[in-house]
């Protein structure tokens, strides 16, 4: 878990936005999407941006099922709250391109409780189980995977 909290800092305390310089707005898929919804790309881009921040913080709802079988859906979101407001504290007063965001620390929380809930829906649904995690190893590995491209490429 330390090590997944450092790489949460490292992505939160990233001086640039992770992906201001991917260009994610022109890609294909989410081109699409905004003719699909009639909608501006850079408005499909913000809903992504909730998304990729909730499921940041699935792998924080996890450790807690896992680590605390007594914990409570309380204890995620008090847990996952505790991380958020402090990496948008520090995007607050630190100086760096990047803004606090009440939407980012609300979705971060929902993606805390989401995790949370899926390891205990698997433990009293044990075929429900696998899909239950596949889908959230992909969708969090594929929002790592676009991370880590973007801190890349604002490094060059």
């Amino acid at each position: 878990m330390a090590a997944y909290v450092a790489v949460l800092a490292v992505v939160g305390w990233w001086p640039r936005q992770v992906d201001a310089d991917v260009g994610i707005v022109h890609w294909s898929p989410v081109q699409t999407m905004a003719r699909l919804v009639t909608v501006q790309p850079a408005e499909v881009l913000a809903g992504v941006e909730v998304a990729a921040h909730a499921a940041l913080f699935v792998p924080v709802g996890v450790f807690i099922a896992l680590r605390w079988r007594r914990a409570s859906a309380g204890t995620a979101v008090v847990v996952a709250s505790a991380l958020a407001l402090a990496i948008e504290t520090v995007q607050w007063i630190a100086p760096i391109d990047r803004t606090a965001s009440a939407v980012d620390l609300v979705a971060d929380v929902a993606g805390g409780l989401l995790g949370f809930v899926a390891v205990r829906a698997v433990t009293h649904h044990p075929r429900a189980g696998a899909t239950i995690v596949g889908g959230l190893v992909v969708i969090v590995l594929g929002v790592a995977a676009v991370l880590i491209w973007g801190m890349a490429v604002s490094t060059a």
